[in-house]
């Protein structure tokens, strides 16, 4: 598996920001108002002017396939308690919506529900056998590869419109190959194009996750973990949910202050605990950070863990991996994990480096193994089912049984240093939050990568490293329910 080069690949700094995309986002919601409050008055239709319901609450919609139904009907009627629901038919979405390709439509249908209706979460049940995924596009320096690489990126459901309030179909440049590759970042081969060639507007309109599951039976078993969390922070008398993990393994980059910052946001309401490294220039302080002390922790019960450090499809470095699953009696105390490391959210094939099937139905071994491209690479299929759909951590830490987690956001490929803004922002938004969800703390933490890490005026120049700056959070998942609650900033109070 071909990644890009990962979480302390590189030593470049993180840029700091203003508050600029606060600020415009509020803009664009108020333009985005007016745009449809007019054009409602022109169809005289009634349409609704928020992402909220009459009675206030964001609306979630469950989309799943057809045979996937019955088996969340119990989740349903726990969400339909708390706020509106509704569960939608995938096959129906992709009938009756137009679109390029399967993403499109679904995508269309989001923005419409969004616009017309009043959306603020969308949960979409399936992995990439079965729920279409959008893969954006690197020009990463790769001459087997044709110097062209995908990656899937779920927030391509989530930023549904424009400044303006039109649709956004990632799609800028039309012309030959490039009507084909969607969410184009340039930058890295070549240096004279803007990094956001397809003029991706990247802000979150509504809150997305994902459940990467296949078969009826992992939706029901997701299902059931969530409501049993969910009721857990709703009933407020599980002390588990306000403690929290820190981890930093090595890497590249020394993370340990960062994380440290980290968790004094957190330390008015919950109980941190920490797991470092130890190296020449820092002694030991905590506890090590190892597969005996990860699964301590978790069988003891914790709401929140957050990673840093080296990782890989099936592992955090030296401390956590999916063997030890098989060792983790959490089912009663599941956490929200958040992952800085590389590929641990790893789930779709990233073509194309690794076998895959591309959009025309053929299959390709992959440059990993030996393939050539001699011409702009054919892009992936949004579904890859069988021997091309792989597995990783953060996947069977949500799916394998009924321990491991109840969310977990985390990178699908390679994560640079300017990650960690991420995990800043997701942290920063939880603390703040009176009510917090995991998708708005996910969104916020998007809206506060884009503005820290000036997104709207990054350019290009002789390192590879801008364009990986861009493109981070395109890459990184959230597995889990976007409108799951998660614990306020204040204590158990029964």
């Amino acid at each position: 598996m071909r990644s890009t080069p990962g979480f302390g690949r590189a030593n470049s700094p993180c840029a700091c920001g203003s508050r600029f995309v606060r600020r415009s986002h509020i803009c664009r919601a108020l333009l985005t108002l007016f745009l449809v409050a007019l054009s409602a008055q022109l169809r005289g239709e009634p349409v609704a002017l928020s992402n909220q319901s009459a009675g206030g609450a964001k609306r979630l919609l469950v989309i799943a396939p057809d045979a996937f139904h019955p088996a969340l009907q119990d989740f349903v009627a726990h969400k339909q308690t708390l706020q509106p629901t509704e569960l939608r038919s995938l096959e129906k979405i992709l009938e009756q919506n137009r679109g390029v390709d399967d993403p499109e439509k679904l995508k269309r249908f989001l923005y419409e529900e969004w616009r017309q209706r009043g959306l603020g979460y969308a949960l979409l049940v399936g992995d990439v056998d079965v729920l279409p995924v959008r893969y954006m596009v690197l020009d990463r320096v790769t001459p087997a590869a044709f110097d062209y690489s995908f990656y899937p990126s779920d927030l391509y459901y989530s930023d549904l419109a424009k400044a303006d309030g039109s649709f956004d179909d990632w799609n800028a440049r039309k012309e030959s190959f490039h009507a084909g590759y969607f969410g184009e970042v340039r930058g890295e081969k070549n240096k004279e194009d803007p990094i956001n060639f397809d003029e991706v507007d990247y802000l979150p309109d509504i809150a997305v996750g994902r459940w990467p599951v296949s078969t009826p039976e992992e939706a029901r078993l997701v299902a059931g973990k969530t409501i049993s969390y969910e009721e857990q922070v709703l009933a407020k008398s599980s002390a588990y949910l306000h403690k929290a993990a820190f981890v930093a393994v090595g890497g590249w980059m020394d993370s340990r202050n960062q994380m440290d910052r980290l968790a004094a946001m957190l330390t008015n309401a919950w109980e941190v605990q920490k797991r470092y490294y130890t190296d020449a220039g820092q002694p030991a302080a905590t506890p090590p950070p190892d597969h005996q002390q990860l699964r301590a922790v978790l069988n003891e019960g914790v709401g929140l863990v957050v990673h840093a450090g080296h990782g890989a499809a099936d592992a955090w470095e030296q401390c956590f991996s999916l063997a030890d699953l098989d060792r983790i009696t959490n089912s009663a105390r599941l956490p929200v994990v958040i992952s800085a490391g590389c590929s641990t959210a790893y789930f779709a094939p990233l073509a194309p480096y690794g076998a895959y099937v591309d959009v025309e139905g053929k299959e390709h071994r992959g440059t990993d193994d030996k393939e050539v491209f001699t011409a702009p690479p054919p892009p992936p299929s949004p579904y890859q089912r069988g021997r091309f759909n792989p597995t990783g951590l953060g996947e069977q830490v949500l799916k394998r049984g009924p321990n491991g987690a109840v969310a977990y956001i985390g990178c699908n490929t390679g994560s640079q240093p300017c990650g960690l803004t991420l995990v800043e922002g997701f942290v920063r938004a939880l603390a703040e939050a009176k009510e917090p969800r995991l998708g708005d703390c996910w969104a916020s933490a998007i809206r506060y990568y884009f503005d820290k890490e000036h997104l709207a005026t990054l350019k290009p120049n002789a390192d590879w490293y801008p364009p990986s700056i861009f493109f981070q959070g395109m890459k990184f998942m959230l597995f889990g329910d976007p409108s799951l609650r998660m614990p306020a900033n204040s204590r158990v109070t029964k």
